[in-house]
């Protein structure tokens, strides 16, 4: 298997570093906002309460979101159903695509035993996973959630 619960651990280790990060960067902004309202400065409050609130949605948007979703991603894929297919690795994606909230690429696997184009089956494969060399082109047990990749097994010998 892909995963497994220390993925689940130092996911929710890096987040809770990042917000952290985030509180402790925006923590001058908002003493700039007391210090304002304190002596009654309304520019001074404001801009410092402008300048906190700007901080936080930067780092949260930029650090801290992209680790709840995967976290979140984590979370659906080892608590949920999963199920094999068997086929034919054809290819891999280059390119990544962004879904779920996640950065994937492509993974196609053919269950036809002629290897028509109808037989072809898109998983999406964790960018931050890799496969065991040697698959590309073999007869595979894949299992999954959804489309999900959660691990990849060699069938038989190689063809």
């Amino acid at each position: 298997m892909l995963y497994a619960e220390t993925d689940i651990l130092q996911n929710k280790a890096r987040m809770k570093r990042e917000a952290r990060r985030a509180a402790l960067l925006a923590l001058p902004m908002l003493a700039l906002a007391i210090a304002g309202f304190l002596i009654r400065s309304q520019p001074l409050c404001l801009a410092g309460a402008l300048l906190c609130g700007g901080v936080l949605i930067f780092l949260g948007d930029l650090r801290v979101a992209p680790l709840w979703r995967y976290g979140k991603f984590l979370r659906e894929i080892t608590g949920g159903l999963s199920h094999k297919t068997a086929g034919t690795l054809v290819r891999l994606g280059e390119e990544p695509v962004f879904e779920d909230g996640v950065w994937m690429r492509e993974c196609i696997l053919n269950i036809y035993e002629d290897q028509s184009e109808e037989g072809e089956r898109r998983f999406l494969l964790d960018c931050a996973k890799t496969l065991p060399d040697g698959l590309l082109g073999r007869d595979v047990a894949l299992t999954s959630h959804g489309n999900a990749v959660l691990g990849v097994e060699p069938l038989g010998s190689a063809s």
